[in-house]
């Protein structure tokens, strides 16, 4: 070998030895930072013809498991997800309390309860009186609070979810930019680990709001997806819009478009993901979890307390009379204190099947027809009727809902007649009443309307019309303002009951703590073939464990998906962090071999001066 070429070789041993240091000493200098992956040296031999000495051209690579790190950007928006949704539950659960405890929900039932044994004690004490609707109040305004503490979590949600929209923007455009430098880079030759890092970085991020899958290019560049399949970003990025709202109430749903959207935007190009379901872990997921399921069903068990509690004291049977027309006979019955969402329970047989039928009223017929949902009885028909019309009509909308065998009139005023199929003998009326809720606070019933909706006194009765009474019912229940103004009515049932009477405090009583009642399956305690019966008090604890069991399971989720993403985090690093130890290893070696190149540079120089020397 000549002395030019050893000197070449020595130099480029000296630059590779350069390069390598400079790798390793950025290695360890970034040992431990987020999203920093090991570099390495990629060798191929130096010169054609030879090779330095101890060394090789390196250029610096990363070593990157990528499916390894697929599995972590997955477990990560998994986390974040559980993350928020046991946060969440945790403050919900604290604020519905625990069964036993005297601050919670039920807490308030059980001491409106022993408020009214005191008053059953005492029905003349003005105290006692008083200490009942003071203890109402209590109940009617923590009822009030919860809801609004729910809808406030909801709106919480709505704004995490607009700037968790401008985040996941930004972080595309970060990846998109990073993405065209590499490419850039990588054309010429370059070394892009750096850039790398800095788009895992940025595509990390983005897995925390989202679930992402990413498509590595030929090129070095990669393309973004949603798990569900939606392109992000392939040469450039797509945008994401939400038309983020600043009010929420309990009737506000996606469906419905009172809460926010997120849409994807392609030129002229507009997918709503979320009606796509398209966005399925990550944080994004867990704040649209949470404003559209968790908080909603925790609305609606608020919703069914409060109106299952109004109607309760309220609810009064109005019984049917018996009737022969002809041949026929059955069963009539008077609709003229009926209030929109009072019912008329009516059972038939025909053919000898029995059927039972709950014929609804509403004034609105642009909910019409009803589902048979829309009572909590999973063995009855039901049939909306709207009242807001003749009677005539009302006859013939009725008669066309029920079979022919089914003879239903009107024989005057508000009654309205179910006869049999008379000689022919097909058909039997067997029962006929209907369920009321009355205004009036001493018409000689028992039943009272002590909840109310709104501070104006209005009649709570279940009314189906839009907007259905009972969405957003819990931030409305209020105290009947005709008792409070008069709270001898919690005693007086009629004009002459003495003040002495427990008769309706007794009912009332026995109303809140014994009688049983049957609740909308939709409030997630019991199903749809077996919903939940029960006392008020008792529908009461069981939302209360409904929530606490929710706020366990998802902090319980939300520490085991934890579990996972460090496992995967620890073997990720593993592979692609900084051994300190190896590190300082190649340190001395790589230092070493630009010590023995350097040698051989100044030993060539040596050599050349001597030669130089004989020329001379």
């Amino acid at each position: 070998m000549s002395l030019s070429s050893a000197l070449g070789a020595a130099m480029s041993g000296l630059n590779v030895s350069q390069a390598g240091i400079d790798v390793t000493s950025r290695n360890i200098a970034n040992a431990g930072t987020p999203g920093y992956t090991r570099k390495v040296q990629n060798q191929v031999n130096a010169l054609a013809g030879g090779e330095g000495i101890g060394v090789r051209r390196e250029a610096a690579q990363r070593q990157i498991d990528t499916f390894l790190q697929q599995q972590l950007r997955t477990s990560t928006a998994s986390s974040a997800s559980l993350n928020i949704k046991s946060a969440m539950l945790g403050r919900i659960d604290r604020m519905f309390g625990t069964p036993d405890s005297n601050s919670s929900i039920a807490g308030s039932i059980s001491a409106l309860a022993t408020m009214l044994q005191e008053l059953a004690d005492n029905p003349e004490s003005d105290a006692a009186r008083q200490s009942l609707l003071s203890e109402a109040g209590n109940l009617a305004a923590k009822i009030n609070t919860m809801s609004d503490t729910i809808q406030d979590m909801r709106l919480e949600a709505e704004r995490n979810i607009a700037d968790g929209v401008e985040q996941a923007n930004a972080l595309l455009k970060t990846i998109a930019d990073v993405n065209n430098q590499i490419a850039q880079r990588q054309a010429g030759n370059q070394s892009v680990g750096d850039l790398q890092d800095k788009r895992d970085m940025a595509i990390d991020e983005l897995s925390r709001l989202m679930d992402v899958k990413v498509v590595n290019r030929d090129d070095g560049t990669v393309t973004v997806f949603t798990s569900g399949g939606q392109l992000l970003l392939d040469r450039t990025p797509v945008e994401l819009a939400f038309d983020e709202r600043t009010q929420i109430d309990a009737t506000s749903t996606h469906e419905n478009g009172g809460v926010g959207t997120i849409r994807l935007i392609s030129g002229s190009n507009s997918i709503d993901l979320m009606a796509a379901g398209a966005i399925r872990s990550g944080a994004l997921a867990g704040y649209i979890e949470m404003r559209d399921e968790v908080l909603t069903q925790a609305q609606t068990q608020l919703d069914e307390l409060a109106a299952q509690l109004a109607l309760s004291m309220s609810e009064e049977t109005i019984a049917s009379d018996p009737v022969t027309a002809g041949a026929a006979t059955g069963l009539e019955i008077d609709t003229s204190s009926m209030l929109s969402g009072n019912t008329i329970s009516l059972s038939y047989t025909v053919g000898g099947a029995r059927q039972d039928v709950t014929i609804v009223r509403v004034d609105d017929p642009s909910v019409l027809p009803l589902t048979n949902s829309a009572t909590a009885n999973p063995d009855d028909t039901v049939i909306g009727v709207n009242f807001n019309q003749p009677m005539a009509n009302i006859i013939a909308d009725l008669q066309a809902a029920l079979p022919a065998d089914v003879v239903v009139s009107n024989p005057a005023g508000n009654t309205i007649r179910f006869l049999d199929d008379g000689a022919v003998g097909n058909s039997d009326i067997n029962s006929l009443s209907a369920t009321v809720t009355p205004a009036a606070l001493a018409d000689g019933t028992t039943g009272m309307a002590l909840f109310v909706d709104g501070p104006t006194g209005k009649i709570f009765s279940n009314s189906l019309d839009v907007p259905p009474q009972k969405a957003g019912f819990a931030s409305r229940i209020a105290i009947n303002p005709a008792v409070i103004a008069d709270d001898s009515l919690l005693v007086a049932y009629d004009t002459d009951t003495p003040m002495g009477d427990t008769t309706r405090v007794l009912d009332l009583m026995a109303r809140l703590t014994s009688n049983s009642r049957t609740y909308a399956p939709e409030a997630g305690i019991g199903s749809t073939a077996t919903p939940f019966s029960g006392s008020i008090d008792e529908f009461a604890r069981r939302i209360v464990s409904f929530q606490s069991s929710q706020a366990a399971n998802a902090t319980r989720d939300a520490e085991a998906q934890q579990v996972v993403a460090s496992s995967l985090q620890e073997r990720f690093d593993a592979e692609t962090g900084v051994n300190i130890d190896d590190e300082m290893s190649n340190l001395l070696l790589l230092q070493n071999a630009y010590s023995a190149n350097a040698r051989v540079i100044s030993t060539i120089q040596d050599l050349f001066n001597v030669l130089m020397s004989i020329g001379r």
